[in-house]
C-alpha cells in the first residue's frame, strides 16, 4: 500500500466496533528523551531513548442508540480497556497494521449546540505496551 486516504479506519473500544461513529484517530507514542552528554562528548550532547508512553485521541459522533457510543463508553468511565485500530477493513497485512493497546477511559463528554451534530472528542491514556501486528 503506497499512499491512502483515511475512509474506513477499523476502531474498537471494549471489543465494540465504534468506527462508524467516528471521525478522526490519532494514536500518539513518545519516548522519553535521555540525556547522556558527559566530559569529552565534543561540545555535542547525546542523547537516548527512555521510558515510552502513548496516548489515544478519539473524534466520536454521539449516539445515544442501544449498544451505541453512549451506551458502550458510559459504563467504561474509570476502566482500562482495550483498543484496537486498523488502517482499512481489509485483512490485517504488512501493509495494513494493527495497533492494539489498553487504555484509560478518563474521560467523556457530553456536548451540543443547536442545529449542530452532536460532536465529542476524548483524549485517553495507554496503559502499558502498544503492539503492532501486520498479520500472520
Amino acid at each position: 500500500m503506497a499512499k491512502f486516504y483515511a475512509k474506513d479506519f477499523v476502531i474498537t473500544v471494549g471489543g465494540e466496533d465504534l468506527s462508524a461513529s467516528l471521525a478522526s484517530v490519532e494514536l500518539s507514542i513518545e519516548v522519553d528523551d535521555i540525556e547522556t552528554t558527559s566530559f569529552g562528548s565534543s561540545g555535542w550532547r547525546t542523547r537516548q531513548g527512555g521510558l515510552q508512553q502513548a496516548s489515544v485521541s478519539l473524534s466520536f459522533h454521539q449516539d445515544f442508540g442501544a449498544g451505541a457510543v453512549d451506551a458502550t463508553l458510559h459504563p467504561l468511565i474509570g476502566t482500562v480497556v482495550e483498543v484496537v485500530i486498523t488502517p482499512t477493513a481489509a485483512a490485517v497485512s504488512a501493509t495494513n497494521p494493527s495497533y492494539t493497546f489498553d487504555a484509560l477511559v478518563n474521560n467523556y463528554v457530553l456536548s451540543g449546540a443547536v442545529g449542530d451534530l452532536a460532536t465529542f472528542d476524548v483524549t485517553w491514556p495507554v496503559s502499558g505496551v502498544v503492539v503492532r501486528s501486520a498479520g500472520a
